[in-house]
Parts: structure tokens; C-alpha cells; sequence
């Protein structure tokens, strides 16, 4: 015999919840990739200035011969605009700064030391 009222599968409205909790979370696994690739990509152009903050003190500071920047210096290199100035200081000290910026925003700035050359 046949019962009557047993129900097989599922109903529209099981369905449509199922469907509705899916999509929550592929839209919430979205947005933490995205803001994954996000940190990624300030990361590496924060590493990107970093290397060449450090160039630009090595070649300042004369470690590398022949290239030596002037006293005050502005350049530009690949994206990112960079500005060197040295200032005298008490007890034969010069203070040297470097400012990286790219598209005028996220800047570093460098700042060190170094005994004058006479």
C-alpha cells in the first residue's frame, strides 16, 4: 500500500534558502581574496621603494663609484618620484634625507646620518 502525505525531495522554499546561504558565502570568500591581492599588491610596492630608498642612500653615500648624487636631488624611477637633501649638523655630521613617493601618495621617508666630507 501506498502512504499518503510523504513527501520526497525538496520544496522551492529549501531550495531558494540553500541557494541564498551559497551565495553569502561565495561573496564573503570574494571580498577576503580580494582584499588578500589588495595587501599583496601594497606590499610589494612598499618593498618595490624600500630597494629604492636603499639604492639612492648607496649611491648618495658614494658606495656606489661613480654614480654619486648631487647635495639636493629629485628623480623620478619607474612609478615612483624620490627626493634626496643632506643639511649640515653640528660636529661634522650631515643629516640626509630620503622622501619616496609614488603618484604624490604612500610616501617613505629615509632619514640618516653620516660624517661630513671635507
Amino acid at each position: 500500500m501506498k502512504r499518503q502525505g510523504i513527501e520526497h525531495g525538496f520544496t522551492l522554499l529549501e531550495v531558494m534558502m540553500a541557494v541564498a546561504i551559497f551565495g553569502i558565502a561565495v561573496i564573503t570568500l570574494l571580498g577576503v581574496f580580494s582584499n588578500g591581492l589588495n595587501l599583496i599588491r601594497l606590499i610589494n610596492d612598499h618593498s618595490q621603494a624600500i630597494i629604492l630608498a636603499q639604492s639612492k642612500l648607496a649611491e648618495f653615500s658614494g658606495a656606489i663609484p661613480s654614480t654619486g648624487l648631487e647635495r639636493d636631488a629629485i628623480g623620478k624611477q619607474g612609478c615612483f618620484d624620490w627626493e634626496i637633501h643632506s643639511s649640515p649638523m653640528d660636529h661634522g655630521l650631515e643629516k640626509i634625507v630620503l622622501t619616496i613617493s609614488r603618484n604624490g601618495h604612500q610616501k617613505i621617508q629615509l632619514v640618516t646620518l653620516r660624517e661630513t666630507i671635507l
